[in-house]
């Protein structure tokens, strides 16, 4: 059974422990308990592998020694003097306590630490890395900083004193080697030394303060009867703004030239870790404020719509909406209620987000926010977000000075400068890049905009409408979409029900729809059963696909409209996509990539030829569909 002997404040202590672990450490619930404060709460542990016994560094922040170097883990033999804190643990054999003096051995190794054992330094300043990244609160890490100091040099006490302004300079920090703050920290260092070395920015070491021809007549070094003094200037981003001393009021020459070298570099950790801890604090203050502006945002969101909700409740008890929208068909509830809230929003100037999915006509409801609000003489501008590159998109919105980019030959007004006082309308404002949604929200919360290549800032007064066919919540949970952006357009929202949730509008439109595409003035008429057939497909592409279905029948057909005409799609659709006497049997291979031609080309042609917004469309990836595209080589 392994035997561990613990030297610590004149005791003596013997134990005999049968573990494969054997935990030393502060706390009371260690295998072997030490008092010393420098000493980590689980501090080393002793590991048994077989007839060998091993000593492991638990991370602790002063280090565990062996035989006087630092380690983190080594194997033991007896005889060897392991170090934690000032308590020192003899392996199976120790020396008669008479012959050992405990801080004179401490003394020593630490002595040897600074003055050139390079593997014991570079180990200890390691250790005061991590004890330095581990800890972001800036006054609990100038305590670590300055506890090492007074250990590293075994000076009887530290201070950081910083430059106050008034040529006064006050201690940060002042701890003693007991770990414990100083007393009247202000009058226990020498203030001439330390102004010195913070007008010279040179360091001073001296082994006798009262006894050096430059310090002596200082009322400050004769106050206190310093004797040894260290000091060196302490510097942030390459301004001297203090300095750091350790001194020992009773022994001379305590402190040598070589030991500045490991203080120096201790510094210089210690003024980094100072800056990052700084920069945390900063970034984590300005997080805070941004959640809680947007906490603010979401609240007032959050009570408009709510209000928003009661009118809309209130209005359709009301009966028909009180304006008159001529583009906008439809007698549908749904519509109606879409009508009734319009009635409120119109005499607003807050933002609107309509959403709902591609071809719902989100864009005739902005023109009527804009035709019926306090701003309808004024101009009404609007831009796709997805059909632009970002640089062509910044180009459009913000405008741009001559020479910004190659093709800039003259100046060029944006859509925001040109819509001032007015109404701009963005289209599909879910597909703009992370870069982009960073420049508009920086628009909209200052109300001005800087062109592409210009150094001057313009003041705008416009008011947003912007569209989306995709869930930006949805975007915002994911990433992909800013919060707080998302809460500057979604002041007021305005959802449009897709064409299938509003079939009774059907015969409404494709009537309107025969009056404005009408050869010469005449609308054709509807044959026997086409209204039917119509009324039964359920739209995808909503009111856009509807229109070139008609545009189609007009086109293809002679005075009167017959079934003949119709699509194909829309007549499967009608039938529910299937009719067991369609003809004989067919390939399957063939017959689907046939219906996929088909459905990708009207995607693309309802879409413009946007892939995103055809894949919407089709209910697939975009990635998807250009698979598809090259398969089948469209």
């Amino acid at each position: 059974m392994p035997r561990f002997i613990v030297d610590e404040k004149d005791q003596r202590t013997v134990f005999e422990i049968d573990k494969e672990k054997i935990l030393v450490g502060r706390s009371a619930e260690n295998d072997i308990s030490v008092m010393d404060l420098r000493a980590s709460r689980l501090h080393c542990r002793m590991e048994r592998h077989g007839a060998q016994y091993l000593v492991v560094d638990l991370g602790s922040q002063n280090g565990t020694r062996l035989n006087g170097h630092l380690v983190d883990r080594s194997a033991l033999k007896v005889g060897d003097e392991i170090g934690v804190g000032n308590a020192r643990i003899w392996f199976e054999k120790a020396p008669p306590p008479e012959a050992v003096d405990t801080r004179d051995t401490m003394v020593g190794s630490l002595k040897e630490l600074a003055g050139g054992a390079d593997q014991d330094r570079l180990l200890r300043l390691i250790r005061i890395v991590k004890a330095l990244n581990s800890e972001l609160r800036v006054e609990s890490m100038l305590k670590i900083i300055i506890d090492h100091l007074v250990e590293i040099t075994q000076a009887e006490r530290g201070f950081l004193v910083i430059n106050q302004g008034d040529g006064q300079p006050a201690a940060k920090v002042a701890r003693n080697f007991e770990q414990e703050d100083v007393a009247d920290p202000e009058v226990a260092f020498s203030q001439t030394i330390v102004n010195k070395v913070m007008q010279t920015g040179d360091p001073v070491v001296t082994a006798n303060a009262v006894e050096d021809d430059r310090f002596s007549d200082t009322l400050s070094v004769n106050a206190i009867r310093v004797r040894s003094v260290m000091c060196l200037p302490f510097k942030l981003k390459g301004n001297t703004i203090g300095a750091v001393y350790v001194d020992n009021r009773l022994q001379k020459g305590a402190f040598a030239d070589s030991e500045l070298e490991t203080l120096t570099t201790l510094a210089d950790l210690a003024a980094a870790a100072i800056e990052n801890a700084r920069l945390y604090e900063k970034v984590s203050t300005q997080a805070k404020e941004l959640e809680d502006l947007n906490r603010r945002l979401e609240l007032r969101v959050e009570n408009q719509s709510r209000e928003l909700t009661e009118v809309r409740d209130r209005l359709r008890s009301a009966g028909a909406p009180e304006g008159v929208y001529p583009q906008i068909v439809g007698q549908s509830t749904a519509m109606r209620d879409v009508l009734r809230l319009l009635d409120k929003i119109v005499q607003t100037e807050e933002p609107v987000l309509i959403t709902g999915e591609s071809g719902t006509g989100k864009e005739l409801i902005a023109k009527a926010i804009h035709a019926k609000g306090p701003r309808a003489r004024k101009p009404f501008l609007s831009e796709n977000c997805a059909a632009l590159t970002d640089t062509l998109l910044e180009s459009e919105l913000f405008g741009h000075v001559r020479g910004a980019f190659t093709g800039a030959d003259r100046d060029k007004k944006g859509l925001f400068e040109l819509a001032d006082s007015g109404t701009l309308f963005l289209d599909e404002v879910a597909d703009m890049s992370p870069d982009m949604q960073k420049k508009l929200l920086r628009t909209l919360q200052e109300g001005e905009i800087r062109p592409v290549g210009g150094k001057g800032v313009k003041k705008v007064d416009v008011r947003i409408v912007s569209a989306s066919n995709k869930k930006l919540e949805t975007l915002v949970r994911a990433g992909e979409f800013r919060e707080d952006l998302y809460y500057r357009l979604r002041v007021l929202t305005i959802d449009l029900p897709p064409l299938r949730e509003r079939k009774g509008d059907v015969p409404l439109l494709i009537e309107h729809f025969l009056n404005l595409h009408a050869l010469g003035g005449h609308p054709k008429d509807l044959g026997s059963d086409v209204m039917e057939v119509l009324a039964a497909y359920d739209w995808p592409g909503n009111i856009r696909e509807l229109e070139n279905e008609v545009k189609r029948m007009v086109a293809l057909s002679d005075d009167v409209i017959e079934l003949g005409v119709l699509s194909d799609v829309v007549k499967r659709g009608a039938r529910g996509g299937f009719d067991p006497d369609d003809g004989p049997v067919r390939n399957l291979l063939e017959l689907v990539e046939q219906v996929e031609r088909h459905e990708i080309a009207k995607a693309l042609g309802s879409a413009k030829g946007n892939k995103t917004r055809a894949a919407d469309l089709l209910g697939i990836s975009r990635f998807t569909l250009q698979r598809k595209l090259d398969k089948y080589d469209m």
